[in-house]
């Protein structure tokens, strides 16, 4: 599969050594962007929240704030990730953070890469990645998350689970299916984001967050990851 064009969802697993002063994997990520941006692939990143959001989200939770509150208390925290990226990549990126799609339109007209966070309460940044890919006229996501593909179960929880490198949008919601729906808990790509890729015939390719070095080899129209088609 060759890209040209593509939207990078670099989920919470990417972050998760903020907390701890450990940029490395966000160090890498941002050198294989620029070698993406070197080789003119049109680029637009959306950011997950990881443990910094799930700690503001808990800490709302146990002061009895509603799912509103929550929901926003994470886009804030996919925000300042995206400033993280913003920062890693210069000049290359938009000047601020995305906050609506036709921002992200503006900032692609202008040759800028758009990082943006969440959008609003109740969506998950899945759902932002697909509205801002039909927005942009994009085909392919990549979301770089904590596995390397799709399983039919937990590969952290099952070593017998298997990876399934090709399946469509019908066969991944049956997957999700049982997973619960709740701030800071999406897994994989949720019903809404499922829904929205496959009305525009939106690819998404599941990677590693730790080998962020694949969606060079994606570029190259290597086989990487697992491929969710429209079916």
């Amino acid at each position: 599969m060759k890209v040209k064009d593509l939207i990078i969802l670099l989920g919470g697993h990417v972050f998760k050594g903020i907390l701890s002063r450990d940029y490395s994997t966000i160090l890498r990520i941002s050198s294989v962007l620029r070698k993406l941006r070197d080789l003119d692939i049109k680029m637009a990143i959306v950011t997950g929240g990881s443990d910094t959001a799930r700690i503001y989200i808990d800490a709302i939770r146990s002061m009895g704030g509603d799912n509103y509150t929550q929901d926003y208390a994470g886009i804030l925290a996919t925000r300042l990730h995206a400033m993280v990226i913003m920062s890693s990549l210069g000049s290359l990126a938009y000047p601020k953070v995305v906050e609506s799609y036709e921002d992200a339109a503006i900032a692609i007209a202008m040759n800028k890469i758009p990082v943006a966070g969440g959008m609003q309460p109740g969506q998950s940044t899945d759902a932002v990645a697909a509205l801002m890919a039909e927005k942009l006229g994009f085909y392919f996501i990549a979301k770089m998350t904590g596995v390397d593909g799709v399983y039919d179960k937990d590969p952290r929880l099952y070593p017998d689970a298997k990876k399934l490198e090709n399946l469509t949008y019908d066969e991944l919601e049956k997957i999700v299916a049982s997973k619960p729906y709740h701030p800071g808990t999406y897994e994989l790509l949720d019903a809404l984001s499922i829904k929205i890729l496959r009305r525009s015939s939106i690819s998404t390719i599941i990677l590693s967050g730790d080998k962020p070095e694949a969606l060079l080899d994606l570029i190259e129209g290597k086989d990487v990851g697992s491929v969710i088609r429209p079916g």
